[in-house]
C-alpha cells in the first residue's frame, strides 16, 4: 500500500515540480465529494510529494477537467439557501456564522487596527466582506472572485469599493490585509500563488489563510476540487516558505478547521524552498487509510428502517453516496439548514428525529462525542453511533 505506481511515475508535484509523488493505492475506489457537497464519482488520485511534503490531489488534466466541470455547476451554502455555514460551541450547540468566529479570533489575537484596506480573494457570495463591513466598520473591502456572478450582491456591501475578476496581478493594492477563505486548497501552486498575494500588501501587512484541517477531518481528503491538503503545522510551513512570518497557525478558531496569520516582513524575493516537516505531512498522507474502517463501520446499519446521517456537509455527502443513498434523513443543529432537503431527504433538527432511529455522526472526534452528548439531551431513545 502507498507505493510509487510505475504506471504515473511522470506526475509532477504540483508545487515543487519534482517527480516524487507517492500513490495511495486503494482511494481512487472511493466515492469522492465536491467542495459545495454534492456527491462525485470514484477515481480520483490521491499522492504525497516525498521532495518537499506536499499532501495533494495531483493536477492531471483529469483533475483539471473534474474541477471545472464543479465550479460550473457550483451552489454555494446550498444546504441553506446560500446563508454562510454556522460553527457551534462544543458545550451548548450554539451556533454563529463562520466568518464571525473567524473575524472575531482574528481581531483578538492579530490587534487588527479600527481601519485599513482589505482584499478578500475568491469572496464567493460575500459573507466574510459582509461580516468584516458589520464587525469593523471603518474599514475599506475588496473582493475577488473568477466571475461576476454575485457582483451586485458584493457591491452592495457597505464599505466594499469593488469586486475584482481579473488576475490577481491586475487588482489595484497595496492592502493592509489580504484573506483567502477556504481558497488555497482549490489553487495549483499554492507556493507561487502566495508569492504573488505578497506583492498586494503593504510592508508589514497581514495574510490571512483558513482551509479544511485534514489530520483532525479525514473526510476532507475526498474533495475532489481540492489539489493540495494542509494541517496546522503543513499550512504554516507553507506560509512560511512563502516569505511571511507566521503568528499563528491553529486548528482551534473554528473545528475541523486551519488558521493561518501571517505578516509579511521579507523582502519580495526572499522565500525559501518549500521543505513541509515530515511527520505532520505523513500523517495527514495515511488519514485516507482511516476511511475504510470508518466505511466497514456504518455498512451494518445500511438496512435498518431509520437509518439518519448527522450533518449535510463533506463527510456526511461522502457517507451517503459511499452507501448507495441508504440515509432516511439527516440531522442538523444549524438552523439554517433545517427544514430542507438534502440529496432529496429530509434534514430534522436533533429534536423530530423519528423515535428509536439509528444516527451515525458523520464528524471526527472529539466533535462527535460532544455531538452524541446534545442529541441524547434533546432526544431519548436514539441509537447514536460515532466513526
Amino acid at each position: 500500500m502507498n507505493k510509487t505506481n510505475p504506471e504515473i511515475l511522470p506526475l509532477r508535484c504540483h508545487d515543487c515540480g519534482q517527480p516524487a509523488l507517492v500513490i495511495a493505492n486503494g482511494y481512487e475506489t472511493f466515492y469522492r465529494v465536491t467542495s459545495d457537497c454534492k456527491p462525485w464519482p470514484p477515481g480520483g488520485c490521491l499522492a504525497r510529494c516525498s521532495a518537499c511534503g506536499l499532501v495533494q490531489n495531483p493536477v492531471t488534466k483529469q483533475w483539471g477537467e473534474e474541477a471545472s466541470q464543479i465550479y460550473a455547476n457550483y451552489t454555494i451554502y446550498h444546504q441553506s439557501g446560500g446563508a454562510e455555514q454556522n460553527v457551534f460551541d462544543p458545550q451548548s450547540g450554539a451556533g454563529k456564522p463562520r466568518s464571525d468566529k473567524l473575524i472575531q479570533s482574528l481581531r483578538s489575537e492579530c490587534a487588527l487596527p479600527t481601519s485599513g484596506r482589505l482584499l478578500d480573494i475568491g469572496c464567493g457570495n460575500g459573507g466574510f466582506l459582509s461580516a468584516w463591513s458589520r464587525l469593523i466598520p471603518g474599514w475599506s473591502l475588496c473582493g475577488s472572485e473568477v466571475s461576476e456572478k454575485y457582483k451586485a450582491r458584493v457591491e452592495s456591501i457597505p464599505g466594499v469599493e469593488q469586486l475584482y475578476t481579473c488576475d490577481i496581478d491586475q487588482i489595484p493594492g497595496p492592502f493592509d490585509l489580504i484573506s483567502l477563505v477556504h481558497v488555497l486548497e482549490h489553487i495549483p501552486s499554492p507556493s507561487d500563488f502566495l508569492r504573488r498575494v505578497r506583492s498586494k500588501l503593504k510592508p508589514g501587512g497581514l495574510l490571512f489563510v483558513e482551509v479544511p484541517d485534514c489530520e483532525q477531518s479525514v473526510f476532507m481528503l475526498l474533495v475532489a476540487d481540492h489539489c493540495s491538503h494542509f494541517s496546522p503545522p503543513l499550512l504554516g510551513g507553507l506560509v512560511s516558505a512563502a516569505g511571511f512570518e507566521v503568528l499563528h497557525a491553529t486548528n482551534t478558531w473554528v473545528a475541523k478547521e486551519v488558521s493561518v496569520a501571517a505578516r509579511l516582513v521579507a523582502s519580495p524575493g526572499s522565500t525559501a524552498p518549500l521543505r513541509l516537516p515530515e511527520p505532520d505531512s505523513l500523517k495527514v498522507f495515511g488519514g485516507w487509510e482511516r476511511l475504510a474502517a470508518i466505511v466497514a463501520k456504518i455498512e451494518p446499519l445500511k438496512q435498518q428502517a431509520n437509518f439518519g446521517l448527522f450533518g449535510t456537509a463533506i463527510a456526511a455527502t461522502w457517507l451517503d453516496a459511499q452507501t448507495q443513498s441508504a440515509a432516511r434523513f439527516f440531522v442538523e443543529e444549524d438552523r439554517n439548514r433545517v427544514g430542507r432537503k438534502h440529496l432529496g431527504r429530509p434534514i430534522f433538527a436533533p429534536e423530530d428525529v423519528p423515535a428509536q432511529a439509528t444516527v451515525f455522526v458523520a464528524l471526527p472526534q472529539p466533535l462527535a462525542g460532544q455531538v452524541a452528548e446534545r442529541l441524547a439531551r434533546v432526544q431519548r431513545g436514539l441509537n447514536v453511533v460515532l466513526p
